[in-house]
């Protein structure tokens, strides 16, 4: 390669700016492999080290440093640098080829062209950071460079390069674009193999996402949350989609899985299958995985890419189809990048119906090997928890999954005689316990019972018992948190949800459990950053989401907020009280004197005997409870009446 790309020249000493080639590294899976075999891991890092450390020098390239097994070195050429980077590759592969595939060392290697700090032998700055993002998105084995050193080497002979897309990444504003290379010669960096493992029961089946009970017949509702609560000129400014969703996380949406056995019965099957997947993969902290309700408006019709981009700010897509006949079954998968449609991977599975459990198992893990996250033992674990031996109670935990969210009053009776049969069929199967369980809450919430205490008592029975039976049961911790909530038990409701979400970080219905929480709790803040968390992982949200977030808007003094929710949302609020109370005392904060007399009309019309101060009373800190009857006073509330 031609010696034109060369930055300017440096030793790396004394002090200043410049511009380099700063390649990072480092092992994929270090921290398993040392839990594993820390003398041998160490070991042969070292041996490794020396033949990088040999590599990287024979290119004139610096070792700026290192740190378990992280590398940092600096070159004046990009092109040295890259060339480097895949002899260290081929090396280290042919290494690898003599070992065990779980003691094998796979580094990542990210190239960056940019300027650089100099101070004595370091660099820092932001070409060191996005080397160290681009090495992220490289695969196990493999070699990413930025689109600055992509625009260097693209021309150069004997190697392929793969445009991965414009990748959100943690602490960076604006999107990097990354490149895979290859050599074209037949040898490429190393790959992990398509098995996917074991074939043992795997996935954690389908905690119920109380999240997708939502208005999933509203689906042309929703829109980006950036015009309702977007930013003005003011204090009362709430954050754009943008900033709600740049977490630094690759956001992936699983869209519902296409029915093709023929018989419209079996849809509950696909959905089931979609669902299982989309809680497998929310399990993993690197990824951020939108929930069901967020993708059912998407059922037996073609997504557009752009719109998946442009609603969801979607990275990756995953979608399928499944053929249940008899006793086979047949799962196709496909993984692409939504902003350069690249298929990153794609598997057909021809199984008995019996290892769905495996199935759903190899989907999860091959989704996230390529998406190449970062994955803890500890969260794989999570992923893949036995869930139930029995096929039979499976599938009637996802019929009662499909009634439940309805939120109907029969359909909530139907689906408890389901997870009820399914309990009776596995009494371990602590899914089954948690679907029982939110059928008794929904019946305390909705007033479909005339014993709620009764009902309170039940759901929290259910929600204990699947603790005991699978103590990482997500959703059973969230139902538990959602009883003690309403017990008044704050502290201890937030160690219980809390722990759901160090589970299950997706989850939305677990964010807003921990929003509402906050909002009885007398800390809107919080509150208001777990509920738009929610409602990012899923936009079809229940209307208890809605009537507390906007509580926590009106306490932080965000009255115009307050009022925007119920804009953006409107009648799919439905006929709650506490919405046209909040919503009354905010216009009423901003001396909307016509808007406040129209929402005291709707409350006094669904609730003639509300009173406020009893409702004020509800919230723990005294001067929410103030603020709130401020306002409803402010609105006329009361006016002529002892209320």
């Amino acid at each position: 390669m031609a010696g034109a790309d060369r930055p300017s020249p440096g030793s790396g000493t004394g002090s200043g700016r410049k511009l380099a080639a700063v390649l990072h590294a480092d092992i994929a899976g270090y921290g398993r492999l040392m839990g594993d075999d820390e003398t041998g891991t160490h070991a042969r890092l070292k041996a490794y080290r020396d033949v990088m450390d040999s590599i990287i020098s024979a290119h004139g390239g610096r070792i700026v440093g290192t740190a378990g097994d992280a590398v940092l070195a600096e070159f004046q050429s990009v092109s040295e640098a890259l060339e480097s980077a895949v002899e260290v590759q081929n090396a280290l592969a042919e290494r690898n080829a003599a070992l065990a595939p779980d003691t094998r060392l796979e580094f990542r290697i990210g190239i960056n062209l940019g300027d650089v700090i100099v101070d004595g032998d370091d660099i820092f700055g932001n070409g060191v950071n996005v080397a160290a993002r681009v090495e992220a998105l490289a695969e196990p084995g493999g070699v990413a460079i930025s689109a600055s050193v992509h625009e260097q080497v693209s021309g150069a002979p004997g190697l392929v390069f793969t445009d991965r897309g414009s990748h959100r990444v943690k602490n960076m504003a604006r999107p990097i674009r990354v490149f895979s290379v290859a050599a074209s010669n037949g040898i490429e960096p190393q790959r992990r193999p398509a098995g996917g493992g074991p074939k043992r029961l795997g996935l954690a089946l389908a905690l119920v996402l109380v999240a997708v009970a939502g208005v999933l017949a509203a689906a042309w509702l929703w829109a980006p949350l950036g015009p309702l609560i977007g930013r003005e000129p003011s204090s009362q400014s709430g954050p754009a989609a943008s900033d709600m969703v740049a977490l630094g996380k690759p956001t992936v949406v699983v869209l519902p899985f296409e029915n093709r056995g023929g018989d419209p019965g079996e849809v509950y099957f696909s959905d089931g299958l979609t669902e299982d997947v989309i809680t497998g993969l929310g399990r993993f902290s690197g990824l951020q995985v939108l929930s069901w309700s967020a993708v059912a408006p998407f059922k037996a019709k073609a997504a557009d890419p752009g719109q998946l981009s442009d609603e969801f700010n979607a990275d990756y897509v995953v979608g399928g189809s499944v053929r249940r006949a008899s006793e086979r079954l047949r799962v196709t998968v496909q993984l692409t990048g939504v902003g350069d449609g690249v298929l990153l991977w794609s598997e057909r599975y021809d199984r008995q119906i019996e290892e769905i459990f495996a199935v759903q198992d190899e989907i999860t893990r091959q989704v996230v090997g390529a998406l190449a996250v970062k994955v803890t033992r500890l969260e794989e674990e999570r992923a893949f928890e036995e869930p139930t031996e029995n096929l039979t109670a499976y599938d009637r935990v996802l019929r009662g999954r499909e009634l439940w969210r309805q939120i109907r009053r029969d359909a909530n009776l139907r689906s408890r005689e389901l997870f009820a049969s399914a309990i009776g069929i596995d009494s371990r199967y602590a899914d089954a316990h948690v679907g029982l369980g939110w059928t008794h809450m929904d019946d305390f919430k909705y007033g479909w019972t005339e014993w709620p205490a009764s009902a309170l008592d039940r759901a929290e029975e259910f929600a204990t018992r699947a603790i005991q039976l699978d103590e990482q049961n997500a959703l059973a911790h969230a139902l538990f948190a959602d009883v003690l909530r309403f017990r008044r038990r704050f502290e201890q409701s937030e160690q219980e949800i809390l722990r759901a979400l160090e589970l299950n970080p997706n989850n939305a219905l677990s964010h807003a459990i921990h929003g509402c929480l906050m909002v009885w709790w007398g800390k809107p803040e919080a509150a208001s950053e777990a509920l738009e968390t929610a409602l990012r992982l899923d936009p079809y949200p229940y209307i208890w989401w809605l009537v507390n977030l906007s509580h926590a808007y009106y306490f932080l003094g965000r009255y115009q907020d307050a009022v925007r929710l119920y804009e953006r949302f409107g009648d799919p609020f439905g006929e709650d009280p506490g919405l046209y109370a909040v919503l009354a005392a905010a216009h009423g904060q901003l001396g909307h004197a016509d808007e406040a007399r129209q929402a005291l009309d709707k409350l006094e019309r669904i609730s003639p005997f509300f009173n406020a101060k009893t409702y004020a009373g509800n919230f723990a800190r005294a001067e929410d409870g103030a603020l709130l009857l401020d306002g409803l006073a402010r609105a006329g509330f009361g006016a002529g009446s002892p209320r």
